[in-house]
């Protein structure tokens, strides 16, 4: 997992370019010729609602705080809106060890992890350009205590990289995680060609 220097470094280059971003669109508008005052306010004020800052994190549209109801298993969680709707979450760019009706080896593990960090806690859910998957889920980055839990799945040797273009926002930090952790041989990576056995590819895989 990145050192919190580093995420802190990455969340202050964010909002400055974000900040960058907003003051050239907004220069662009006020020079821009055959345009009416009132229009160009208009246009500055749908800029501001649809993007703001809050501690230094780029909240949009895609953005969301629920509570989790349940864990299914390392990667896939139940959660109820604020608005009281339910749904289910599949955590992106990450794969887990699937349960089924034979436990792959640590997926209870990957299970039990992911629920005493989530289960009965409100959580920060980020998408990517993805909403959903074919199955009906929602994508996302998990978030609590300002630790994202698809990175700590990886740190732990609970997890491997998964990539399913275009949601590959974290891709390279991921991947430099999963490193750190198979040098480690750390749990899932401590099985020999666990892997190959499994018939695991983590850039084509099909999400369970």
């Amino acid at each position: 997992m990145l050192s919190n220097e580093s995420r802190k470094s990455r969340k202050r280059i964010n909002k400055i370019l974000l900040i960058t971003g907003a003051v050239i669109f907004v220069l662009l508008i006020l020079t821009a010729p055959g345009t009416s005052l009132v229009e160009k306010a208009a246009l500055i004020l749908e800029s501001i609602n649809d993007t703001e800052v809050i501690d230094t994190y780029k909240y949009t549209s895609k953005t969301m705080e629920a509570e989790v109801t349940s864990v299914i298993d390392g990667d896939t969680f139940r959660i109820r809106t604020e608005e009281g709707n339910t749904d289910k979450v599949r955590l992106l760019l990450i794969d887990t060890p699937e349960i089924g009706d034979k436990p792959e080896p640590y997926a209870l593990e990957a299970r039990d992890y992911t629920e005493v960090l989530l289960a009965g806690q409100t959580v920060h859910l980020e998408c990517d350009e993805s909403e959903r998957d074919q199955y009906g889920r929602l994508l996302a980055y998990a978030y609590v205590d300002d630790q994202m839990v698809n990175e700590l799945l990886l740190e732990q040797g609970l997890a491997r990289v998964a990539v399913f273009p275009p949601d590959t926002r974290y891709v390279d930090d991921f991947r430099e995680i999963e490193t750190k952790a198979r040098e480690s041989r750390l749990r899932v990576w401590s099985i020999d060609n666990y892997v190959t056995n499994r018939g695991f590819n983590a850039d084509a895989a099909a999400q369970k």
